[in-house]
């Protein structure tokens, strides 16, 4: 004979409390996984927080499904479209077709109302149902009001120092963002413009000709269709670097360009003045040369392609330069102090983007460079004087003979 428990209970009790409390923790998987959809359309999580995101998933099985579910709700939301009527149009046929002005949005009920019974209470065992699907229906609303906001609003993207990430945006274009790098994001039905407000992002761009693909700094614009190419914006500085395809480059300043384009870039670019770039080119644009017409240098697009990876790869650089670029990317900063060790020429170089320490240490290679770290976040490089190296052999033996007492002379003729 058993005893029974509050779940096995002959009044039914038990069966309530087990189906409240199922109900309360479907809602909480639920909200996990709104929460975790909203952060993980929005681009921002750090790598720590994605491993979290992971562990989660991989909790329960119900996680997963969750999460699905969520996802396949965006799609229905992203593939509807909402139309407004006017009032006008729901008139009834034949109806004058001029509405006045103050047309009122209240319906009147008939004047025989119905006089309905009093509610019968519902028995106690069915409470917890009311609350939650109560509960259920808040849920789903807050739900719907976080992908509407994904979905309609603009979208950030933004990185810190040392920080690489890869998004698949919602028109299936993948993007590669550089550290230190902010994007703003404002898709439509008929464009696609990503303002790049600092750093570096490498677009692969999912082809459609119906809503072109355009990003915007405040140095360059840059159209696309469907293509791969690199946009960078420090400061004054901006450039474009093409590794398949052709874009239409313009100069800063031009609106984002909207609706279908039945032209390739390259062909739009002749008859707009843009510059035509394809892929192996780039262009460069500065503050002092924003007036000049902006020329093509060839690229390596397998130093392009090493960005994407992570890695900094220049050839025929200065110290000075290569130190800048670390800078831009990081929290440690990298201090060239002698304007001579600055402008001396590297053949070539190949280092980690995200790691500077690697680039101070090939310089300090040289005998004549010393390394200071007074700052954690400070690597300070220097120039110091070389020890006095003997030239020839006959010098050695002369100053060998002297600190044995023989004199010069003895050490030229020993005989």
């Amino acid at each position: 004979m058993s005893i029974p428990t509050d779940d096995d209970d002959s009044d039914g009790t038990g069966r309530e409390r087990r189906s409240a409390r199922d109900v309360a923790a479907t809602l909480a998987v639920s909200n996990e996984a709104a929460e975790w959809f909203v952060r993980m359309r929005d681009d921002r999580l750090t790598a720590r927080q994605r491993q979290k995101n992971v562990r989660w998933l991989k909790q329960s099985p119900t996680h997963i499904a969750e999460l699905l579910r969520i996802q396949q709700v965006y799609k229905v939301l992203r593939a509807a479209k909402l139309q407004s009527q006017p009032l006008a149009s729901m008139a009834e046929p034949g109806a004058d077709d001029r509405v006045a002005p103050n047309v009122s949005n209240v319906i009147e009920f008939s004047s025989r109302a119905q006089v309905l019974p009093e509610p019968v209470q519902a028995p106690p065992r069915f409470a917890s149902w009311k609350i939650g699907a109560a509960a259920a229906c808040v849920t789903l609303c807050v739900l719907l009001g976080f992908m509407l906001k994904v979905i309609w609003l603009d979208r950030t993207l933004r990185t810190e120092p040392g920080e690489w990430i890869t998004a698949q945006l919602t028109d299936g274009t993948q993007v590669r963002i550089g550290p230190n790098s902010e994007l703003r994001l404002s898709f439509g039905d008929n464009h696609r413009t990503v303002r790049l407000l600092r750093g570096e992002a490498l677009f692969s761009v999912a082809k459609d000709p119906a809503r072109p693909f355009f990003v915007q700094s405040s140095m360059l614009g840059v159209l696309a269709v469907g293509t791969e190419f690199r946009v960078s914006h420090w400061g004054n500085e901006g450039a474009v670097a093409v590794t398949e395809g052709s874009v239409a480059v313009y100069r800063d300043g031009r609106e984002p360009v909207r609706g279908p384009i039945a032209v390739s870039p390259a062909q739009l670019a002749e008859v707009t003045g843009a510059v035509p770039v394809a892929a192996g080119e780039q262009v460069s644009v500065t503050q002092a040369t924003r007036s000049d017409p902006v020329t093509k240098q060839k690229i390596n697009v397998n130093y392009e392609q090493a960005w994407a990876d992570g890695w900094l790869v220049y050839e025929d650089r200065t110290v000075g330069e290569v130190a800048r670029e670390f800078n831009r990317r990081n929290r440690t900063k990298i201090i060239v102090t002698d304007p001579v060790l600055a402008a001396r020429r590297l053949a070539l170089f190949r280092g980690r983007a995200t790691d500077p320490e690697s680039f101070v240490a090939a310089i300090a290679v040289s005998p004549d460079v010393s390394v200071i770290r007074d700052n954690p976040n400070v690597l300070r490089i220097e120039r110091q004087p070389v020890p006095r190296r003997l030239d020839s052999a006959s010098e050695f033996e002369v100053q060998a003979s002297e600190m044995d007492g023989e004199g010069p002379k003895a050490a030229q003729n020993p005989a």
